[in-house]
């Protein structure tokens, strides 16, 4: 059965490493759904987190693979428990004078922060798990979502091992 898998990819960090990885998922035929990269606290180095969908199978090809790719350092798949997962997501939401005040208490329910305020609208950022902010976009879907911009998984694990 397929599910989501987040993929811890360290590297060094070079010229074109996160195209070149994503040129070996694209010619293999993995579909990545998200995205997110940057650098480490080790200079000279980036962490990217991949979130797929597939098997034990699938991912045991895909850490061979981009193991293969040259400057790539770790490859780890996170497991279901003991990872702490976050996503941004920036969402721009219909307004009025009726309903600004429903909307920003909700906000608030959910650690929402108002970046934008306008006489049609509000941009509220979000930081959460991806139930979190799947939540808040069916409950936002009521007033009328205009824009949404999410960022990839961001994924650590818990405790003293990376």
């Amino acid at each position: 059965m397929n599910k989501e898998h987040d993929i811890l990819v360290i590297t060094k960090n070079t010229s074109g490493i996160a195209a070149r990885i994503m040129s070996l998922f694209n010619r293999r035929g993995y579909f990545v759904k998200k995205m997110s990269s940057g650098i480490t606290n080790k200079e000279g180095y980036a962490r990217l987190t991949l979130t797929v969908d597939g098997d034990k199978e699938l991912l045991d090809q895909i850490q061979k693979q981009v193991y293969k790719i040259i400057d790539v350092v770790k490859v780890k798949i996170f497991p279901d428990e003991g990872v702490i997962r976050r996503e941004l997501m920036l969402i721009k939401v219909k307004a009025n004078d009726e309903t600004r005040s429903q909307i920003v208490q909700i906000a608030d329910i959910y650690r929402g922060k108002i970046l934008d305020v306008t006489p049609k609208s509000l941009v509220i950022e979000l930081t959460g798990d991806v139930k979190k902010l799947d939540g808040f976009v069916e409950i936002m879907n009521t007033y009328g979502v205009l824009e949404i911009a999410k960022s990839g998984v961001l994924a650590m694990s818990r405790g003293e091992k990376m």
